[in-house]
This record gives structure tokens, C-alpha cells and sequence, in this order.
């Protein structure tokens, strides 16, 4: 069995208004504050990391600064820093973090310039039961590719994900963990980000997290609905700055018995955009900013 992460662990973003963005996360869309440094603030969700979501200062707007990955411990960061390093990808060695919630791993830069990082030992909390309309995590994170064939090649060959379906321009790729997919890739003029998802519980509280995001100023993109490929529900939005996020919930759980699907497995009936068929057409905001946010260059040390 090939060595793989569990999961994306964390997504770190730049905004040049951390404070307004920081109030959002906090209050609207419903993550707990952990820490704050240098005017960069750390979030939680219910789940047990120490943070999922870390908001940085930046004077040129939104970007993607660092994506992380967990590890299960210290024998898998090395042999995943031993299949980055032979892969030719820049990386520092694997060292204790000094940083929100400590661990111990390296950052790297993959083959088309997004930093991302391996951890392991981080300080996690000991309480992660559900909350209702709280995000657990980042269920997965959606990547534009300019090479999609050798991003998809590194997630295989590097970092040992599965490429377990592939719907329409989508790539899902799932990890040593029983969600579906971990992170989905897709053809895109340039390497940004398409959007990052956050885990609710259950059904409901994407619908009141969704009822809460209009009562705000943050009217739905696209949905809801219920996707094909993973099975589960979606609500997206543009948040601060037009950072694009998904609520999701019931996402599919699988183990290696599970069988690829091809686009001709996945397409709908003309009209049709989802398992349920009611939801309306992505708005052209949604299209416009799935291919909007940059990853900031030269960030690969952790």
C-alpha cells in the first residue's frame, strides 16, 4: 500500500483586510479564533486539528499561501520527504515547527509553484465533538491546473493519493482517510485556486449555513444541491474579497473496493446539474473567482 497523507489538514490565505475577513470566519461563517501572531489569526473547526484555516496580511488582495497536509507521524513525513525530494521539487528537510500549533514536517513547492506542506504531531484538541452549523474541516480543496496531467501525475506518483473518478473537467483524488476525495483538480489557464470546501455535520446545517450567509450580504453562488461524484451537498459562496468556499456535508465514505467512474458514468441529462435537479446555474460570479485567486510564490518553508 503506497504511503499518503490523511487529508488536508489546513489552508493558510492572504487578505488585505485580515480583520474584516477575520470577523467573517469568526461570526458568520462559524469556525473558532485559536490564536493570533503578527497579525496573522488562526481557526479551528469542531474536528480535532489545532487549526484549519489560517489568515495572513497581504497588500495585493487574495491568494493562497500554503496548503498543509496531515500525516499519520513521523515515518510517513520522511518517506513522503524522501518521494518529493527524488521527484526533483524544491523542499527544506523535515523539522519541529515553530508555529500555531507546533508538529513536525517540511514545506515544498509542487510542479506548478502552490506551496504545501506535510505535518505531523501537531498540538490538537482533545474536544471535537459536532456542533450543529459549525464546520468540522476542510473536506477538500479544488485546484486549477496549467498541467493537469503532471499535477495529477505528482498527487499519484509523489504524494500517493487514488484517483478514484473523474466528472466532467474534475479529478478527484482520495487519501489514506474514508472521504471520497481529498482534493479535485481541473484544467485552468493558469495554477489558482478554484475553491476550498468546508465540512458541515449534516444536511441542515449547510441549508441554515446557507440562510445565514444571505442574511449577512452573501447571497449563494450555486445550490444547494447534491453533487455526483462524492455524493454530497453544496452550497458555494464568495466570501471576503471573493474567496471562493463551499459549505458540504454527507460526503461519500469509500475504502480501495471502491471503482472508478469515468465522465460518461457521471453526465447528467441536458438541463441537469446535479443528482436532485433543482439547482439553479453557477451565477457568472461563481465563474468569474473559481479561477480568480492566486498562491503566493516563494513560501515553501514552513
Amino acid at each position: 500500500m503506497k504511503v499518503t497523507v490523511r487529508g488536508v489538514r489546513s489552508v493558510e490565505i492572504e487578505m488585505s483586510q485580515p480583520e474584516r475577513a477575520a470577523e467573517f470566519y469568526g461570526t458568520v461563517w462559524n469556525l473558532t479564533e485559536v490564536e493570533r501572531e503578527n497579525g496573522s489569526i488562526w481557526f479551528r473547526g469542531t474536528g480535532p486539528y489545532h487549526h484549519i484555516l489560517a489568515i495572513h496580511p497581504a497588500r495585493n488582495g487574495a491568494a493562497v499561501r500554503r496548503l498543509t497536509f496531515d500525516a499519520a507521524d513521523r515515518d510517513v513525513v520522511q518517506a513522503l520527504h524522501k518521494a518529493v525530494a527524488t521527484s526533483g521539487c524544491p523542499c527544506e528537510a523535515p523539522h519541529d515547527i515553530d508555529a500555531p500549533g507546533g508538529g513536525y514536517g517540511f514545506g515544498f513547492v509542487d510542479g506548478e509553484g502552490r506551496n504545501l506542506a506535510i505535518v505531523c504531531d501537531v498540538r490538537d484538541h482533545a474536544g471535537h465533538a459536532d456542533a450543529p452549523d459549525r464546520p468540522r474541516k476542510i473536506a477538500h480543496v479544488n485546484l486549477n491546473a496549467a498541467q493537469l496531467e503532471k499535477t495529477n501525475d505528482f498527487l499519484v506518483d509523489v504524494l500517493g493519493f487514488r484517483r478514484v473518478d473523474h466528472s466532467g473537467p474534475l479529478h478527484f483524488f482520495h487519501c489514506d482517510n474514508p472521504d471520497h476525495s481529498s482534493i479535485v483538480t481541473c484544467t485552468a489557464t493558469t495554477p489558482t485556486l478554484n475553491h476550498v470546501s468546508f465540512e458541515m455535520p449534516d444536511l441542515e446545517s449547510v441549508m441554515r449555513g446557507g440562510g445565514r450567509m444571505r442574511d449577512n450580504g452573501y447571497p449563494i453562488e450555486w445550490g444547494p444541491g447534491r453533487h455526483g461524484s462524492g455524493n454530497n451537498v453544496f452550497c458555494y459562496f464568495a466570501g471576503p474579497e471573493e474567496f471562493p468556499i463551499e459549505y458540504t456535508a454527507e460526503v461519500l465514505q469509500i475504502d480501495d473496493t471502491y471503482e472508478f467512474h469515468g465522465p460518461d458514468y457521471w453526465k447528467w441529462p441536458p438541463g441537469r446539474l446535479d443528482r436532485w435537479g433543482i439547482t439553479p446555474p453557477h451565477t457568472a460570479r461563481w465563474k468569474r473567482i473559481q479561477d480568480m485567486v492566486r498562491f503566493t510564490p516563494g513560501q515553501h518553508r514552513l
